[in-house]
């Protein structure tokens, strides 16, 4: 196999792995006291963490949900955040840092990625394990109780093959796994990401999503108390990304998202990336659409929804009550900020 074709099969493989647009003009109205009480009788936890910029590197803050203020919560001169994971019960949560990423000639890189374990209830960050470097790393919760590391690696003997690292880890940081697999780049292409499942069905059993991709994405309700009756949400050319459910049941959150080289905004100075659905269940009818660029990560948690918006040092997080059904506060972080990590509009050029 040519050095030219391997390239090639790798790049296109790892493609697979803006500005709000608003209908409302949010403001605040309830008081203080009243939210409050509103927040203590929803959450199990005031506070959410948030990667954003912290000097030349990206670090932790932590947000107060009474307060709406954000400070300072992790940060290392010689680390950046690569990823913050909470698990879907928001009871744990890992931190992934690496010494450097980005590009070396045409391939992707990490190096020296390593795992943090964060207790939420005192706020300590605890050295987990050293996971290594390679091209990407790569983490999720298969279940409140797991947790999964994968890093894959040009094995450093024979150029077409790509090591698969598969680590898991129980919800203390404890190592349960580590497997290796070998993949041939001719035969069996680059390795992917495993498909995150996603929470399709509500927690009453009574209502599902369905998403039919055709032409377009047709994204559907379905009652299960009305003979499976389906009610169509949207259609659209993005692609259904990730679902949940709000506690009560009432409210349907997803996203959808297209960063592929063929959507031609990609680069646009407002790129039309992604959107944010907030969808009422039992009034079968969309409440809220906030689209634009980034990829719009949320977290549920209570009567609260928080999600990112936009790429790099125009990203920034919203806070929006499903309540009172507006937008209650925003987080600006010089440089940026994101859930997850710093979204980033993926870089395709060779």
């Amino acid at each position: 196999m040519s050095k030219s074709v391997l390239i090639s099969i790798v790049l296109l493989a790892i493609i697979s792995s803006g500005c709000i647009s608003r209908n409302d003009t949010d403001k605040t109205t309830a008081q203080d006291s009243e939210q409050t009480q509103q927040l203590q009788s929803a959450y199990e936890t005031k506070e959410i963490l948030f990667v954003g910029m912290i000097g030349k590197k990206a670090g932790l803050y932590k947000y107060d949900l009474y307060a709406k203020i954000y400070s300072e919560f992790w940060q290392s001169e010689k680390e950046e955040v690569v990823e913050l994971s909470y698990s879907t019960d928001k009871r744990s949560a890992f931190l992934l840092t690496a010494h450097q990423s980005g590009k070396k000639g045409v391939f992707p890189f990490v190096d020296n990625v390593k795992l943090y374990s964060i207790n939420l209830d005192s706020g300590s960050v605890k050295f987990t394990a050293s996971i290594g470097s390679g091209l990407q790393v790569y983490s999720f919760w298969p279940a409140d109780t797991s947790f999964k590391i994968i890093l894959n690696i040009i094995d450093a003997t024979v150029a077409k093959y790509v090591d698969q690292q598969i680590k898991t880890f129980d919800a203390t940081g404890r190592k349960r796994s580590d497997e290796k697999i070998l993949y041939d780049l001719g035969k069996e292409g680059y390795p992917q990401f495993p498909m995150v499942q996603k929470k399709l069905t509500s927690s009453d059993k009574k209502y599902s999503i369905m998403s039919v991709d055709s032409v377009q994405t047709l994204i559907y309700i379905i009652d299960h108390t009305k003979n499976d009756e389906k009610v169509l949400i949207t259609k659209l050319n993005q692609k259904l990304n990730f679902v949940d459910w709000s506690d009560d049941g009432k409210f349907l959150v997803f996203n959808t998202i297209d960063i592929t080289p063929g959507n031609e905004t990609l680069y646009d100075m407002e790129p039309s990336t992604s959107k944010l659905f907030i969808f009422s269940v039992a009034d079968k009818k969309t409440i809220k659409i906030y689209e634009g660029g980034g990829i719009k990560n949320y977290i549920l948690t209570g009567n609260y929804l928080l999600f990112d918006d936009g790429f790099k040092e125009k990203s920034k997080i919203f806070i929006y009550n499903l309540q009172s059904n507006m937008i209650t506060d925003s987080i600006n972080v010089s440089g940026g900020c994101g859930l997850r990590n710093i979204p980033t509009i993926p870089d395709y050029g060779a």
